[in-house]
């Protein structure tokens, strides 16, 4: 195996994760709005869309199936969060960003739903 520094060339199997891959790819449509012009939402919806993607890598990294749909919980309520932002947001401005975003976190709103079943 290849190694730079010390450190083992690896593929982290997260970046297979769709779950993981959505929450990333929404997180890329956020850090190009920030900031936006109302400090409150612009706050609120940094630190949520960064929740989704830390609580599914946590929730992918816990073995029990009860741990798991915890975190993946947590993300799900931090992606709808995201959804009230980008509905409140939506009302003061025009950004044609927003449908494309909205469509991604439904996504990946109901991928959560079902890993929190599983």
């Amino acid at each position: 195996m290849h190694t730079t520094n010390d450190v083992p060339a690896i593929t982290p199997s997260l970046h297979r994760f769709g779950a993981y891959r959505l929450a990333l790819e929404f997180r890329s449509h956020v850090v190009r709005w920030l900031p936006l012009r109302r400090a409150e939402l612009s706050d609120q919806l940094d630190r949520a869309s960064i929740s989704i993607s830390l609580n599914i890598a946590e929730g992918a990294g816990r073995a029990l199936p009860r741990e798991r749909a915890r975190h993946y919980t947590i993300a799900r309520g931090s992606a709808y969060a995201c959804l009230a932002v980008i509905d409140l947001l939506a009302l003061e401005q025009s950004n044609t960003g927003f449908s494309e975003a909205r469509v991604l976190v439904d996504r990946l709103c109901a991928i959560l739903t079902q890993l929190m079943r599983h």
